[in-house]
């Protein structure tokens, strides 16, 4: 007479590994966009301080926006112009070396924070200009136009590290993802 044994039988412990290893293939991409997105909400995040520390120091430095020197090394402003790094710029506002990483460029290839400390790059069209009228002044080779503060980027990512595109803080202290794939419909 046969006995049971409580026990798993080499087989069905190999089928349970195999389930479970199926599992795991068949969830892998639904975690990684989970993941990518919580990336993404960071970056957002960080950018809407980035911007309402902005907005704190317009008022304290005459109604204009700041002149930010993304790499020091290779300045595009004068040296008597006055324009710092975006953390020195706005360190006594609130902003930290934490918030100026974004979780996807700590894990991209070109990794920017690495070299600027700062994953974010802030043009400079809009640096110096006054705020007063909610319309930014463009300066160009022919002449000069005016557009308005929601359409003028603040800062963005260095790279587009957020699903195929980046996000961008505009001058009405919204941000918006910007995505570069190619979609027909």
């Amino acid at each position: 007479m046969k006995t049971c044994s409580p026990a798993f039988t080499l087989v069905e412990l190999l089928v349970v590994i195999a389930i479970l290893g199926m599992l795991t293939s068949m969830m892998s991409p639904g975690i990684q966009r989970v993941r990518s997105q919580a990336e993404s909400t960071v970056c957002v995040s960080n950018l809407k301080n980035i911007g309402t520390a902005i907005w704190l120091w317009i008022p304290d430095n005459g109604n204009q926006y700041p002149r930010i020197e993304n790499d020091p090394t290779h300045p595009i402003y004068e040296p008597n112009d006055g324009a710092k790094t975006l953390y020195e710029t706005l360190k006594n506002y609130g902003i930290t070396t934490n918030v100026l990483a974004c979780p996807g460029d700590l894990k991209s290839q070109a990794k920017y924070y690495a070299k600027y400390n700062n994953s974010y790059e802030c043009p400079p069209w809009a640096g110096d200009e006054a705020v007063a009228s909610g319309q930014i002044l463009i300066y160009r080779p022919g002449g000069t136009f005016q557009i308005s503060a929601s359409r003028v980027t603040l800062a963005w990512d260095y790279e587009n590290v957020h699903d195929g595109g980046y996000n961008r803080l505009k001058a009405d202290n919204t941000v918006e993802h910007k995505s570069l794939k190619t979609s027909y419909k």
